[in-house]
């Protein structure tokens, strides 16, 4: 694994960014090893990636409706408390149209989120964002890269896909949302049709990113044989059993039967807890763990 030298400090789960080389900020390994797999945060960054990983690399990148982006991330930063001390009679459902025609966003640091975040971290450099020409000749270079990129309103059929390429199991690709749609407890936001367009509009690289790549997921689904659906559909099936049994029974096992897809395996809690356990307290161990590795390999030679 790809894992970053730190665990911990500010956003130090991301593994490269404008200002720093990935191999400066990465855990460097023996001479007589090589990595497998780079999912951590990062700036994608073609030459960089290509320094540290095997020529045979299988790059695959996930992409979001910029519109859900921006509402998620709108919550998630807390700005829903933020317009409301500047307003404090103002109706929830309000709150968000605020914030999109007063430009909020622009006050904060955190604005990134909110403005074509999603091409930044695709390796758009923001002095070519608003350069429609350059993002789509950037774009068919990122088509000619990645040889997936999942779309999180087909979140199902991309894992299903990202299986058959990889060679994996269906356990490699269990999981259960952590952190889903926090703000939907809220009160709804009530957007007009103009807040919309102005979201669409200040996110247009954003846009044109997922507007590609969803349409091409979509044809790379049409191109799937019938099995590839019957495969999906079994696949949310087990995800439901999952989710069933890791969050609403309190049996120590579950057995997921055989199928044309998976052999036959069993569901822990152990399994359940790890599922959602979060990603930063995920990769703090798995850091620890590789220094402790990479000190025994070092005391070996």
């Amino acid at each position: 694994m790809v894992l970053p030298k730190r665990d911990n400090g500010s956003m130090f789960n991301y593994l490269s960014s404008k200002f720093l080389k990935l191999k400066e900020t990465v855990l460097q390994l023996p001479k007589n090893m090589s990595y497998n797999i780079l999912c951590n945060h990062a700036i994608y960054n073609k030459q960089e990636f290509e320094k540290i990983m095997p020529n045979d690399t299988v790059r695959i990148g996930i992409l979001r409706d910029p519109l859900s982006v921006f509402k998620s991330a709108f919550y998630h930063f807390n700005f829903n408390k933020v317009v409301l001390r500047k307003f404090p009679n103002i109706k929830r459902s309000l709150l968000l149209h605020e914030f999109i025609v007063r430009k909020i966003y622009q006050d904060y640091a955190i604005g990134r989120s909110f403005t074509n975040g999603m091409s930044y971290d695709f390796g758009i450099p923001k002095s070519k964002i608003s350069n429609t020409s350059f993002v789509l000749d950037y774009i068919r270079e990122l088509d000619k890269d990645f040889t997936l990129v999942i779309i999180t309103e087909l979140f199902d059929e991309s894992l299903v896909l990202m299986r058959r390429y990889l060679c994996w199991d269906i356990q490699d690709i269990l999981y259960q949302p952590v952190n889903k749609g926090v703000w939907r407890n809220t009160v709804k936001p009530n957007l007009t049709r103009e807040d919309i367009d102005i979201v669409r509009n200040i996110n247009n690289a954003d846009n044109l990113l997922y507007q590609f790549f969803k349409t091409r997921l979509e044809n790379q689904i049409i191109q799937q044989k019938d099995s590839f659906h019957t495969e999906v559909r079994h696949f949310k099936k087990i995800i439901s059993n999952v989710h069933r049994f890791c969050r609403t029974t309190k049996k120590r096992s579950y057995t997921i039967d055989k199928s044309d897809w998976n052999s036959e395996f069993v569901l822990t809690r152990l399994f359940c807890n790890q599922l959602v356990t979060s990603e930063l307290d995920v990769l703090r161990k798995m850091i620890k763990k590789a220094k402790r590795t990479l000190v025994q390999k070092q005391n070996w030679v």
